[in-house]
């Protein structure tokens, strides 16, 4: 223990130190020794030592009860060397780190290894055991001493992802190098997840585990850059066997949204959209509205309903559920049956293989509360999957959602409108149009 005196009254008693940092709010076993098992060996321990004392007296000291003054003195000695022995015997599990336990490790080997826990705190790691095994790598890491080998392995050991580390003082040395003199104290640190195909789970936790880790065991005099690293996946763009022409594919519009600051505008335009009975749905069997978000707008171009609308849901059926199996037909396949409808847009037909439908199926109700034509997508059971790969057999198929329920009311029941719905890709639902702008800077890698 060490002495120290803040207090502004001379004749105050010293403060009393510990030499060793405080319990941690992390520490699964925090000192003192406590709990219902340290009790039980305490009170057995200091029963054996009270024997032993009463056996060495004189007859004259009969009392076997704690009353007389000499029998509470025993007492008092009892604990106390029963708390000395248990604490020895405590020190003897703590020879290796592989055992060492936690107590120990969390409020001693960490504050020493985070020295400024109690200001930055310490790594969030789940876990016990897991915090127990980085414990024991950061000691080893300290022990290597601040090298490259070193961070690296302390950040992948903390954050569990691919790291790579650039030292802008070797870059430096080459000449074409962006590098200068100014970057021979920084380094840059990389990491990502799956080959970079990925987001990390939690990226806020993570960094700041990565700072505390570098705060550690990087050198003192360098700073740092980190950047969570995404990699480009590139198909075939790019084809020269054709004899008379090279031909470049460069529709893939997500690999724009992904690079750069995109507005997104899409549209999806059909030519066969019905307007139901009700006159509050527009059907179009041949499209699927599923990435059509609630507040899309929709432009009827052709007959009395022509103008603006509000898409407000989205559906597959208009009456979700019904128990009663309908006959149906379905083209181009021509298959034919009877089917329920139940939630989720799913139809079934115990003795129907809906794997015999093809890409694009649009099935038939010829009866019911959902007569109408509907956009046939998913076959679903153990072997099921999208018509368009070919899925296994199955009793069930869902249907793609085909129908906007929108606003206001429209003036008609009609079929064979033109219409389009803006697709909110990117917050945007309309075209923008610039004029005269330099695109060129959208090809550069």
């Amino acid at each position: 223990m060490a002495g120290s005196n803040n207090s502004d009254d001379p004749n105050a008693p010293d403060e009393i130190v510990s030499p060793y940092p405080d319990s941690v709010s992390q520490n699964p076993a925090p000192f003192p020794l406590q709990g219902q098992d340290f009790n039980t060996q305490f009170q057995t321990l200091v029963n054996k030592i009270m024997v032993t004392f009463m056996a060495v007296l004189p007859d004259n000291y009969v009392s076997q009860v704690n009353g007389p003054f000499y029998t509470l003195q025993f007492q008092a000695i009892a604990e106390a060397l029963a708390q000395i022995q248990l604490t020895a015997q405590q020190i003897t599990l703590d020879f290796d780190h592989d055992f060492t336990r936690s107590e120990f490790l969390f409020p001693i080997i960490a504050s020493l290894v985070f020295p400024d826990s109690e200001e930055e705190g310490l790594p969030v790691i789940d876990g016990d055991t897991t915090y127990r095994c980085f414990l024991q790598t950061m000691v080893r890491l300290l022990l290597l001493g601040a090298k490259k080998d070193a961070v690296q392995e302390g950040i992948e050991a903390i954050s569990g992802l691919e790291v790579s580390i650039i030292e802008r003082y070797l870059a430096s040395r080459d000449p074409a190098s962006a590098y200068t003199i100014d970057d021979q104290f920084i380094f840059e640190i990389f990491v990502e997840q799956n080959g970079g195909t990925s987001f990390p789970g939690d990226p806020f936790v993570t960094q700041n585990n990565v700072r505390l880790v570098l705060e550690a065991l990087k050198p003192a005099h360098t700073l740092y850059e980190y950047s969570h690293l995404f990699r480009d996946a590139f198909g075939d763009i790019f084809d020269d066997t054709a004899d008379d022409a090279m031909v470049w594919e460069l529709e893939a519009y997500y690999y724009d949204d992904l690079r750069k600051f995109c507005y997104g505008a899409k549209e999806i335009n059909g030519a066969t959209g019905s307007t139901l009975s009700g006159r509050y749905l527009l059907s179009d069997p041949a499209r699927s509205f599923e990435s059509i978000p609630v507040g899309a707008t929709v432009t009827i171009d052709t007959g009395s309903n022509a103008g603006l609308y509000r898409v407000v849901e989205v559906l597959q059926f208009p009456v979700s559920v019904d128990t009663t199996a309908r006959a149906y037909t379905t083209t181009p396949s021509g298959l034919a049956g009877s089917a329920t409808v139940s939630s989720g847009g799913v139809l079934t037909d115990a003795s129907q293989d809906w794997s015999l439908a093809a890409e694009g199926e649009v099935l038939t109700f010829v009866e019911g509360s959902n007569a109408g034509s509907y956009r046939l997508e998913d076959v679903l059971g153990p072997n099921g999957g999208p018509l368009t790969q070919n899925p296994g057999s199955g009793t069930e198929v869902r249907v793609a959602p085909s129908i906007l329920r929108v606003q206001p009311r429209m003036i008609e029941v009609a079929t064979g409108q033109t219409y389009t719905v803006t697709v909110d890709r990117l917050g945007v639902r309309e075209y923008k149009t610039r004029v005269a702008e330099d695109v060129s800077n959208q090809f550069y890698l």
